[in-house]
């Protein structure tokens, strides 16, 4: 028999390695097209498919980039929740309590101004300007170079309406600090802001202590800082809060009142009796 012949003559050991080459073949194509779909399921929509399947075995520690750290940054100032707004003798539970407040005299803005005038003398400069005033008050403490000095500046309508009233203290002295910081609590007194006992002495510890606050106390807005060029330097602020509702009606909302905090307080209308007249005994 040639030797051609023999050669084309396949035994059952070769047709089985060529069946396993083909399956082999045929297996690396399969997986190939399995992979690119499954790819492509996984990869839609923004890998959805991929973030599921990962959620479902709990494999969001090891398969998941991590978290980048959040970036901070210094935003505008936000108003702080009412327990650090209102002095906590105002935020007792059940508060139920008489409350004194302080009568003020039937005065004129200019004369109310006047008040400001200290034992030495300075007088405050008080001007008008149509139905608007202001009152100005300026006065130094001490003979150091660079002397303590208190400015009040006070603005209204009229008659007598106040709409602000400011105070800054320089202790560039702090052999007059405490007679810088006695003095401007005297002025408070003596221009007549009608405040409650409780308030005024809110406002006395605050400032005796240089310890600055923003709060809402009763009917005023306060607010005592420091300044940010000079740590010698503080204002204190008062703004009266208007009264919109009378007893018994409701107030109405501010026309910011999708961004202005409104806290909610109840507060009680005592109606004003005259003391009884002593008898006469017969």
């Amino acid at each position: 028999m040639p030797e051609e012949g023999k050669a084309d003559r396949q035994t059952p050991a070769d047709r089985r390695r060529r069946q396993r080459s083909a399956v082999l073949v045929f297996g690396f194509f399969l997986g190939v097209v399995l992979a690119a779909l499954a790819t492509t399921v996984l990869t839609v929509n923004n890998g959805r498919n991929y973030k599921r399947l990962v959620r479902q075995f709990a494999l969001e520690q090891y398969l998941f980039p991590a978290l980048p750290a959040p970036s901070l940054r210094i935003d505008r100032h936000r108003s702080l929740p009412p327990a650090e707004h209102y002095p906590p003798w105002l935020l007792k539970a059940g508060l139920e309590r008489m409350a004194v407040f302080e009568k003020t005299e039937a005065l004129s803005a200019d004369e109310r101004c006047d008040l400001l005038r200290d034992d030495r003398g300075t007088a405050p400069t008080f001007t008008r300007s149509g139905d608007d005033w202001e009152c100005l008050f300026f006065e130094e403490f001490g003979n150091a170079p660079e002397p303590a000095a208190m400015f009040i500046q006070v603005r209204g309508t009229d008659p007598d309406m106040v709409t602000s009233f400011r105070i800054k203290v320089s202790l560039t002295d702090l052999t007059m600090e405490l007679a810088v910081l006695s003095e401007a609590i005297r002025a408070t007194e003596r221009f007549g802001l009608p405040m409650t006992p409780e308030t005024r002495s809110y406002l006395i510890e605050k400032l005796a202590g240089r310890t600055e606050f923003s709060s809402i106390v009763e009917n005023y807005r306060m607010t005592f800082s420091r300044e940010i060029t000079d740590a010698r330097r503080y204002n204190l602020l008062i703004l009266p809060r208007r009264q919109t509702a009378g007893c018994g009606e409701r107030p109405s909302p501010p026309p910011d009142r999708w961004t202005a905090p409104i806290y909610r307080m109840p507060v009680g209308c005592l109606a004003l009796r005259s003391m009884p007249q002593p008898q006469s005994a017969s």
